[in-house]
């Protein structure tokens, strides 16, 4: 969200989105490199919980990367929403981290059980996506479970990733006057 609005202040957004790309394929091109980024970071997490923690995988590690690749752009649209609705760094600075990096910690699950939540807390839960990553993770690390029993989870990260880029590029088709 900062880099893209960085780019919107700079004015090399306005370039790209006067350019005869499609709003689609300018998000393509700025997701993929965050994309790789925290693909790698998801296999180095992956490595040190079972080499410094001992934390087991149960389950199949491709799958486990596969769901961590869709939560990853799931987080990714998201930030690309919020860049092209703010027109400051500050501005998507802040709404990163109230509407993305808060919400994922302390409403995941990763932190408090959600079922310790109140219900309204509980409520707002369902609409934040390390909610859904976390029951995955722990699910097929801890359990085992395959994507038989977590296609549920999976297929609400997949909506989630479709709405998020489908408003995403459709904040991008909006072009400067």
């Amino acid at each position: 969200a900062i880099s893209l609005t960085r780019e919107k202040e700079t004015g090399t957004m306005e370039a790209l989105i006067g350019s005869p790309l499609r709003p689609w394929e300018i998000i393509v091109g700025k997701v993929t490199p965050y994309l790789a980024i925290g693909f790698v970071s998801v296999v180095a997490v992956l490595i040190e919980a079972r080499l410094l923690f001992r934390v087991p995988l149960r389950g199949s590690a491709a799958l486990l990367l596969c769901e961590g690749g869709l939560y990853i752009l799931v987080s990714l649209a998201l930030g690309i929403l919020i860049s092209a609705r703010t027109s400051s760094q500050r501005v998507a600075m802040m709404g990163a981290l109230v509407g993305t990096m808060l919400p994922n910690m302390l409403l995941s699950g990763f932190i408090f059980p959600v079922e310790s939540m109140p219900v309204p807390l509980q409520v707002v839960s369902y609409v934040v996506p390390g909610r859904w990553f976390v029951l995955i993770a722990r699910g097929i690390m801890l359990k085992g479970i395959g994507i038989a029993y977590l296609w549920r989870e999976t297929a609400i990260l997949a909506g989630m990733a479709g709405l998020l880029l489908a408003a995403s590029a459709r904040s991008f088709r909006e072009r400067p006057e």
